[in-house]
């Protein structure tokens, strides 16, 4: 990607990485979200796995890594839940009167 402009390289696993628009982003996107709909980054949960997921989680009041995720995705996180495979979010989500 060197030299090359209004693209950005984010990487979301060790073999694997994403090419967005320069700006834009996880992070960016929730921030337009909760600006839509008028929320506070604190009134916000965000749930991820991959390297790609930081800067979401990273926006949010409440930044929640899988049980999957890897070790510098859990490292950034508010808490830890379940993996994908064990339903993390859904469990998270009962265990915290969010369902």
């Amino acid at each position: 990607m060197k030299n090359v402009e209004g693209a950005q390289i984010t990487a979301w696993w060790n073999r694997a990485v994403d090419i967005i628009p320069a700006g834009g982003g996880k992070g960016n996107g929730i921030h337009k979200v909760l600006e839509y709909y008028h929320f506070s980054p604190s009134e916000a949960i965000a749930f991820g796995d991959g390297t790609n997921d930081i800067e979401m989680l990273e926006a949010v009041g409440t930044g929640v890594a899988m049980g999957n995720a890897t070790d510098n995705v859990k490292a950034i996180a508010d808490d830890i839940c379940l993996s994908v495979a064990e339903d993390g979010v859904y469990h998270y989500c009962l265990d915290h009167n969010l369902l």
